[in-house]
């Protein structure tokens, strides 16, 4: 009996069997739909592999020794749970339905509750006030370096020293006015007695030689140049 079977097996003809299919979308599922019209339920057999694709194999008897064969894969989308894929054959249909997962912030807790993620406390930096503009000058002028006051005695050393420079300079000023006074006088009474005798000199008629005016003009440079000495060394 077992050669026979396996005789049978051998001279089978496999027909490739390429069914039709297409995706859909439904509120947390992808939804795989392949049409297998002739096949049972019984002679299909469903995997999920470790590549992330379900394979889905089968065969059927189509007479005499053809048999028509199915073999094929579907990748697994990226945001499909693997671990809960499940399929159901509905008339000629397999229908295979893959859960997507859900986002972090809606999975559910074990008692049915959406779990919360434990708040996250931020340390947030204190930021002070602004300081009104009077209090900022009044404390900038606190900050500021104080230059010492001088006591009375110091002011009243200054002020003497002050009032004594004005008198040597009110002193210096009244003895330069005295020489130039005494200066201009003596010229004045120099000039008057030159114009004397000058004069004396033209009503006499007198020859007057060189000799003589010579001698009288000396003195009197020399006295204009002594009181001019004086006057600038005083």
């Amino acid at each position: 009996m077992e050669r026979k079977a396996d005789h049978a097996t051998a001279n089978r003809i496999y027909n490739e069997f390429d069914p039709v299919f297409n995706w859909k979308s439904e509120q947390g599922f992808e939804i795989l739909t392949i049409n297998l019209p002739g096949f049972r339920k019984e002679q299909l057999k469903v995997q999920v592999t470790s590549t992330r694709k379900v394979r889905v194999m089968g065969e059927r008897h189509a007479g005499a020794n053809r048999w028509n064969r199915l073999h094929k894969e579907f990748p697994i989308p990226a945001n499909i749970n693997v671990d809960s894929i499940a399929a159901i054959f509905e008339g000629t249909n397999l229908v295979v339905k893959l859960p997507r997962l859900e986002p972090m912030g809606k999975q559910t807790s074990p008692i049915g509750t959406p779990a919360r993620t434990p708040p996250v406390h931020k340390e947030t930096e204190k930021v002070q006030p602004p300081k009104p503009a009077k209090e900022e000058l009044e404390e900038n002028a606190e900050k500021a370096p104080q230059l010492p006051k001088p006591s009375g005695e110091e002011l009243d050393t200054k002020r003497a020293e002050k009032e004594e420079e004005a008198l040597k300079g009110e002193e210096k000023r009244n003895v330069c006015d005295g020489v130039k006074q005494d200066y201009r006088s003596k010229m004045n009474a120099y000039k008057e007695n030159l114009g004397g005798y000058m004069a004396m000199v033209k009503n006499n008629q007198r020859e007057i030689t060189v000799g003589m005016v010579a001698p009288a003009a000396a003195v009197l440079l020399l006295s204009i140049g002594f009181y001019a000495s004086q006057m600038f060394t005083s």
